[in-house]
């Protein structure tokens, strides 16, 4: 079993709210791309939008705009065209295939995380209904590939003052509750989305109530609405939040990249020490990981990539460190910078042996899956495996997988052996 913790399926159909196009075109410009030509990028998303999904002149457009020699276009051009296709089954079916050509064993299961992102505003949108789109669709591609797809649902407490249908609260909850998604997805550098914002109290007690996990933006770069916002991922404001709900378990995603971490001496690397720091206090138990999904260090000089991998191994082999290292690629984000089968390559050949400890043991641990098939889970997976149990027989059931689910599910999918009539007693 290979799981990668940290991917997403969106396509821009579900995603592209005004809000999300303002802060696309600056991540384009932080990635090197001119303000003028990100801005450019995103026009034709727009227009692209309002198009048939099969229209050829607007892809056509797309080829045309990247064919001038920018560092990094072609992967420009996947992760766009990846964005463009016309619904997220689409999107998922590239991530199934691409990953089908990673694996080591054939008859392996490789499990992928399917973050949501829901960027609104504080003010209410036409186009916020977007998520609704995006979480209907998201959690069908938990039917089609059983097991093999996890949701998580996004948090945005802008939402939560709004009106039944449309409060974030009742949207996580209900998303959780009834299974259909194994966890939460929190990106507080969207906005102010400081521990302390309405909300954000009530999402971690709802968390803690039902065992589910939270999956935390935790990098200065990615999608922020501003760098006074992009310091919200700072792992050390969540300790209360924490501290306060100890069914929680927390994945701080990026681990912490806010620098290159081989240099103690600047400032920032204050956020991977903190990291460290919560992952090795006892007073959490155990609940804080970190991923290392779409990390600078992996990808840039060798200096910098030699020294990544000879402090990863040397966490791996500190046994109060080793247990709450995650592995994600960031799919399809990581296309902004190399491949999704790149990244995937460069730890696995650089981790070795160690590969299976980051991409197995401990994402089984975080997420609450059975440590063998049969064996007992977290709740939240108990009832993501509920759910599942009441799609099957649907029309879209596993139709992603062949008609296969996941191994681990195991006989978990089938009814509970009907009891045998007992003779009755006798007397003597």
């Amino acid at each position: 079993m290979r799981i990668n913790a940290h991917s997403h399926v969106f396509n821009f159909k579900t995603f592209l709210t005004a809000e999300a196009k303002k802060i696309l075109a600056a991540r384009f410009n932080r990635g090197g791309l001119s303000r003028p030509f990100a801005e450019r990028v995103v026009r034709f998303l727009e227009k692209y939008m309002d198009k048939a999904t099969d229209n050829r002149d607007a892809r056509r457009e797309l080829d045309d705009l990247l064919k001038s020699p920018l560092p990094g276009s072609d992967n420009l051009l996947k992760f766009l065209k990846i964005g463009c296709r016309p619904d997220i089954a689409s999107v998922t079916e590239v991530l199934m295939a691409e990953t089908r050509k990673l694996k080591e064993d054939p008859d392996e299961d490789y499990i992928s995380v399917a973050l949501m992102v829901d960027v609104i505003g504080p003010t209410p949108s036409d186009d916020d209904a977007l998520f609704h789109d995006q979480y209907r669709q998201t959690v069908e591609q938990a039917v089609r590939y059983p097991g093999l797809i996890l949701p998580f649902v996004a948090f945005n407490p802008d939402r939560v003052n709004r009106p039944k249908g449309e409060n974030g609260l009742e949207i996580a909850r209900a998303a959780l509750e009834s299974g259909a998604c194994v966890g939460v997805k929190l990106y507080p550098s969207l906005a102010e989305h400081s521990p302390k914002y309405p909300g954000m109290k009530e999402l971690f007690e709802l968390c803690n109530e039902l065992h589910a996990p939270i999956v935390m933006h935790a990098s200065d770069g990615g999608f922020a609405a501003s760098k006074a916002t992009a310091l919200r991922g700072y792992p050390g404001d969540w300790k209360g939040l924490i501290s306060d709900n100890p069914n929680v378990r927390i994945d701080f995603a990026h681990f912490a990249d806010e620098d290159i971490f081989t240099d103690p001496k600047s400032a920032p690397y204050r956020w991977r020490n903190m990291l460290l720091d919560m992952i090795k206090d006892p007073a959490f138990g155990g609940r804080v990981y970190g991923d290392v999904s779409y990390m600078d260090e992996p990808l840039g000089s060798v200096p910098n990539r030699r020294a990544y991998f000879k402090q990863l191994k040397d966490d791996l082999n500190n046994k109060s460190l080793s247990q709450n290292i995650l592995w994600g690629t960031d799919y399809y984000m990581i296309y902004l910078d190399t491949t999704h089968d790149k990244y995937w390559e460069i730890f696995r050949y650089e981790l070795e042996g160690m590969f299976k400890i980051i991409a197995e043991h401990n994402p089984k641990r975080f997420l609450g899956l059975p440590a063998k098939t049969g064996g007992a889970m977290s709740p939240n997976i108990e009832r993501h495996v509920d759910f599942l149990k009441s799609k099957k027989g649907s029309s879209k059931w596993a139709e992603g997988s062949n008609n296969i689910p996941a191994k681990w599910l195991g006989g978990l999918l089938q009814p509970p052996a009907a009891s045998q009539p007992q003779p009755p007693a006798t007397g003597n």
